[in-house]
């Protein structure tokens, strides 16, 4: 584990213990938690976020759509504490509850607008000497072709099943997404530094998709090193420092 990590990390509007849980507050989960989108046509939302760690992208959810419901649930109980703690010290916590489950098994009598994951995506057989930080961060716990399929048979009609993966498995993504039902509706590529090749990828797959794939780039610093404009744009309203 690492010892620099921030103990606390804050927000704007709210603040997040980042001590307990395997999954630690990161780029990646808070580029998604500002990114992904809720249909346009739905008001009352049901949001999931599958694998919350310490609940910083369900929280991001619930601060830009006052008014969606949120579940998030996690495999790990110090991971579920954790973000119940987090929830109940937030603005928010009337609009999300927390649940110790196995997506895998996961059952719900509802079906949900949005479906938000920053999910494990290592894949080597060499596992952190950390068993949490492992399940954490390597797919075993939950491969992809299984995430698209429990997401698929719980979507709404019209929901998003929106993802944060490595760039070197946008086609292992897309054919997975294909093999589920589901097709990109939206996709943004994330360079850290212009010149650099792109690491990640923010995924946007559709139930039923009305339009093509939108795609564009973001990058998180320029030339100089500083922050890039569309990068301070996109978390103004997270961000103490922007």
């Amino acid at each position: 584990m690492n010892k620099n990590r921030e103990s606390t990390f804050r927000f704007k509007h709210f603040s997040l213990s980042n001590s307990i849980s395997a999954m630690k507050v990161g780029t990646d989960g808070v580029l998604l938690g500002a990114w992904a989108s809720l249909p346009r046509w739905v008001t009352n939302a049901n949001v999931l976020d599958v694998g919350c760690g310490t609940g910083v992208i369900g929280l991001m959810i619930a601060q830009r759509y006052p008014g969606a419901f949120v579940s998030c649930i996690d495999i790990s109980e110090d991971a579920v504490g954790e973000c119940d703690a987090n929830v109940k010290a937030s603005p928010f916590a009337e609009r999300i509850v927390t649940q110790l489950a196995d997506f895998k098994q996961f059952a719900c009598d509802k079906r949900f607008d949005l479906i938000v994951s920053n999910p494990p995506f290592f894949t080597e057989r060499v596992l952190s000497p950390d068993d949490l930080r492992a399940t954490a961060r390597h797919d075993d716990s939950l491969p992809l072709p299984e995430l698209m399929r429990r997401a698929k048979s719980l979507l709404a009609d019209g929901g998003i099943l929106a993802l944060v993966l490595p760039a070197s498995r946008d086609n292992e993504a897309l054919l997975e997404a294909s093999l589920a039902g589901l097709a990109p509706s939206r996709c943004c590529r994330v360079f850290t530094r212009v010149g650099k090749p792109s690491r990640r990828t923010l995924w946007e797959f559709a139930a039923s998709p009305d339009n093509p794939c939108v795609e564009h780039d973001l990058v998180i610093q320029n030339s100089t090193g500083d922050y890039a404009d569309e990068y301070k744009e996109l978390l103004k309203d997270f961000y103490l420092a922007f």
